[in-house]
């Protein structure tokens, strides 16, 4: 029983100066690419989130005559699409002038 502990032993510490010279540079190379994919993730989330607000201001319905700012009913004539991607080429829109005083 003690003969096998020792040979359990002798084949770790054989098998650790084995991989000793390997495991730095395989340590350096996980961490840059832990790092990587980190730089990665982040800058395709600030991308994504340009892009879900650049297609979030071409909705025109709060520019339009007919947007009321309800809670209740923010179009009368499309309430389903009222400020959704829905909007965007609505045959409807009509700018709302605020300057003319009607």
């Amino acid at each position: 029983m003690d003969t096998i502990v020792q040979l359990l032993v002798k084949s770790t510490v054989a098998l650790t100066q084995l991989i000793q010279p390997i495991l730095v540079p395989l340590c350096f190379v996980l961490a840059w690419l832990l790092v990587g994919l980190v730089a990665w993730n982040l800058v395709a989330a600030i991308r994504d989130g340009v892009n879900r607000a650049t297609m979030m201001h071409k909705i025109p319905c709060a520019n339009c005559r007919y947007f009321t700012n309800s809670a209740f009913l923010k179009c009368p004539l499309h309430p389903k699409v009222a400020l959704s991607e829905a909007a965007i080429d609505c045959a409807d829109f009509e700018t709302s002038n605020l300057m003319e005083g009607h």
